[in-house]
């Protein structure tokens, strides 16, 4: 089959070149239309639980993700001519489209008795501003819907929260409003805004990603170009393997946007990562048909031998490397569902445009060889020291083999150190604006990640059980006991509230009324005030009431451990209560995000084994091959896992992909190795004679394309996401891995397990 497929590339090169070329322009239009965002909700199928839940929270009392928190501290903001200013401020912004609301210290409200009727007073007016000011100050800070939320304790800190129109809650609406905001913010250069909220903070990491993708592609390619022209001092050399990565990146690209994808938390690593391996391909079948015309080849036939030879064991590799990421597809992870769909689809794209573009553009250009004699010394040098290495591998194959695994179980212990732990701000630097202003917030005033609790009384008017309040009043109580939940308001907290407003007598011997008749008599009169108080901590029928509490972005581990504690806490002390009580909230879905992704990843990786050891066993027929073709795929892996675990570094969905990304890459590394190693079985050659061709000629590529890999993924450690640096750290650590394991340990293992081989050879 490949026999046919080589003499239609050598009839038709123009023809296939043309139908490229006519693809690229078509692809450009949808490529250039592709989409950023970053919505944890997105993360998880419609039928989770924990989507569920939080889209039950929705239904019944809005989103918590749809609010910008602008605060700042000022030690004269509690002054006239400051709060005029803050009023100027929150109108103007008011006027923003698609905002549907703005809160701030002048919207706070108190509940004033006025001969037994209800009414809701704003703290400050704007009329008696001046001689009332002393008094609202006092009154405003010990407000539990205002303290820690609108003010802080002293007074000197203020926030004002922005609620976006739900239905018009998109990246790029978002970004119109951010936009309009720091215009508005920059008039008052005087005082120092923060800016936080996790609609915010995901519009300001799009941003900073998509300069990222783009920047690192640059770069990426600049690196690269560099390198190649030192390997190979030739334009050919250069621009071939650069057109077919950029075609790559361009068809992928456009085929996300095709199928309705969009770059995300994961996919927008597809680019960088197809750019470096991408580029392996087109070295591997450069270096054979410099071979062949070396060996005497002319043009047309060292094209035949360049596609008969690798060919097969190219596609071999693109599938095994597909297979690394495709696996992904088994998660239920939404994203990295469609990472590995859209990077599996990547690869495979790479290897048809080499076996396509390659031999047709060699073949209607003048190329007569891609890399010069007198090109870079380092081409010849990597030869020489090759042949070094064979040497070496045959003599000490035993140690080097039983001094690998020792090493690689020593360090590998550090895996079990390992931690699975993230944060929903983890990408970023802590010490980037984003973390420090979000910090502001936790400091100064309350955090601005929301966990929230529902409690489903199952009966209508449950919730003026006066039993129940008490329970919930503890709960709340118990909330706060954890250093990391710094808010907790409910509709006990308004109750309390009113009860002190309406009845200061009787709350003084029970902050909760005891009574359900005069429990009903206060929602009524909160009914009659028309505020819409109610409507954010109970649901119509008064069967829900909701906990809105506030915590620290403390990791994934941390805020499992507190769920779990709570949910003990619920279990123990809501038992005679035929209620049900939900913990939702943004930080409950990122916290279980991280665990799912990580189990994922754990999970694909182990059924990609499974796949490449089955097609070892096929393609050799022998046990020990399987053994020996796995070892040097498993190695960077227990070393990668190792080294986190020992300096620390936690598993999380950006740290755990990089697992992905080493496998693809060892994968594709070994299977070249393997290949080649039986093209020269098959030839008549014996085991020795076989690897040490092997490991001098395909060894060479290996070497060159690690170059490249270390290039691209090196830039990424400029990056201004900390997971982002870690994965170019850790993946050009990986790199060298997989390079020791496949030209040291892998021959070492030939060398010492002596597997027969006899079908290989018998088919010579």
């Amino acid at each position: 089959m490949m026999d046919k497929f080589a003499n239609f590339v050598l009839a038709h090169p123009r023809l296939i070149t043309f139908f490229i070329f006519v693809l690229v322009v078509l692809a450009a239009l949808p490529a250039s239309k592709i989409r950023t965002d970053f919505d944890l909700e997105n993360f998880y199928p419609d039928t989770d639980p924990t989507v569920q839940s939080y889209r039950y929270l929705e239904e019944e009392f809005g989103r918590d993700d749809n609010i910008i928190m602008v605060g700042f501290k000022d030690s004269t903001f509690f002054t006239k001519e400051g709060l005029l200013q803050l009023k100027q401020i929150v109108d103007s912004v008011k006027q923003i489209p698609l905002v549907e609301d703005v809160r701030s210290v002048w919207s706070a409200e108190e509940m004033v008795n006025n001969n037994g009727s209800l009414t809701f007073d704003p703290f400050l007016d704007e009329d008696s501003l001046a001689h009332s000011l002393s008094s609202a100050k006092a009154n405003i800070t010990q407000d539990p819907f205002a303290a820690g939320f609108f003010i802080d304790e002293g007074a000197q800190t203020t926030a004002f929260y922005i609620e976006i129109e739900e239905e018009n809650n998109t990246y790029e609406t978002r970004n119109a409003l951010i936009n309009e905001l720091n215009s508005i913010l920059e008039s008052y250069p005087e005082t120092d805004f923060k800016i936080t909220g996790i609609p915010y903070f995901r519009n300001q990491y799009v941003n900073t990603l998509n300069g990222e993708v783009i920047f690192y592609i640059s770069f990426s390619s600049v690196l690269i170009i560099i390198l190649l022209w030192y390997l190979y001092r030739s334009i050919s050399g250069v621009i071939i393997p650069m057109l077919i990565v950029w075609f790559t990146v361009l068809f992928t690209v456009a085929a996300i946007t095709l199928t309705g994808g969009y770059l995300e938390i994961m996919s927008s690593t597809i680019a960088p990562i197809l750019l470096c391996v991408g580029v392996a391909d087109s070295i591997h079948m450069i270096s054979k048909f410099d071979d062949a015309i070396q060996n005497g080849f002319e043009k047309s036939k060292a094209i035949l031998e360049m596609l008969l030879t690798l060919g097969s064991a190219t596609f071999l590799t693109s599938i095994t490397t597909a297979i690394g990421f495709g696996t992904l597809i088994t998660s239920s992870v939404v994203p990295m569902k469609r990472f590995g769909l859209y990077t599996a689809l990547g690869v495979l794209i790479a290897y048809t445009i080499t076996i396509l573009f390659l031999p047709a553009i060699i073949k209607i250009t003048k190329i007569d060889r891609v890399f010069k004699e007198n090109g870079g010394r380092l081409y010849t040098w990597i030869a020489e020291k090759l042949s070094l290495l064979s040497i070496f591998n045959r003599r000490y194959f035993k140690t080097i083999s039983i001094s690998a695994i020792l090493i690689c179980g020593l360090i590998g212990l550090g895996m079990f150190k390992l931690n699975v732990n993230g944060r929903v701000f983890d990408d970023v630097s802590r010490s980037s604006v984003l973390i420090q202003d979000s910090n502001f917030f936790s400091e100064e005033l309350a955090p601005a990640f929301p966990l929230e609790f529902v409690i489903d009384t199952k009966v209508e008017s449950g919730i003026t059980d006066p039993r129940l309040l008490n329970k919930v009043d503890q709960f709340q109580a118990h909330l706060l006991s954890y250093p990391e939940i710094k808010r907790a308001t409910s509709f006990t907290t308004l109750i309390k509230e009113l009860h002190e407003t309406m009845a200061p007598d009787k709350a003084e011997l029970s902050t909760i009324p005891n009574n359900p008749a005069l429990l009903s008599q206060y929602l009524l009169l909160l009914e009659i005030t028309g505020n819409d108080v109610l409507s954010r901590v109970t649901d119509f029928d008064y069967q829900k009431l909701r906990i809105a509490a506030q915590t620290e972005d403390a990791g994934s581990m941390r805020i499992n451990e507190i769920r779990a504690s709570i949910e003990e806490y619920i279990s123990s002390n809501f038992v005679e209560e035929e209620i049900d009580v939900l913990i939702t909230g943004s930080t409950i879905l990122s916290a279980n995000l991280v665990g799912k992704m990580v189990y994922s990843l754990a999970s694909s990786i182990g059924l990609a084994f499974i796949c490449i050891s089955i097609l070892m066993a096929f393609l050799f027929k022998d046990l020990k091959m399987v053994l020996i073709s796995l070892i040097p795929n498993i190695m960077p892996l227990v070393l990668i896992a190792g080294i986190m675990g020992i300096l620390g570094i936690d598993i999380k969905p950006s740290t755990a992909v990089i697992f992905t990304i080493a496998f693809g890459i060892a994968v594709d590394d070994t299977i070249h190795y393997l290949a080649r190693f039986r093209i020269e079985l098959k030839r008549g050659l014996d085991i020795q004679e076989a690897l040490e061709i092997t490991t001098q000629k395909t060894g060479r590529a290996i070497i060159i394309t690690s170059f490249i890999l270390l290039a691209g993924f090196g830039t990424l450690i400029t990056s201004a996401f900390t997971s982002t640096t870690l994965m170019g750290i850790l993946v050009a650590a990986t790199i060298l891995f997989a390079v020791i394991a496949d030209l040291i340990v892998l021959p070492s293992l030939f060398y010492w397990l002596n597997p027969k081989l006899k079908d290989i050879r018998a088919k010579n």
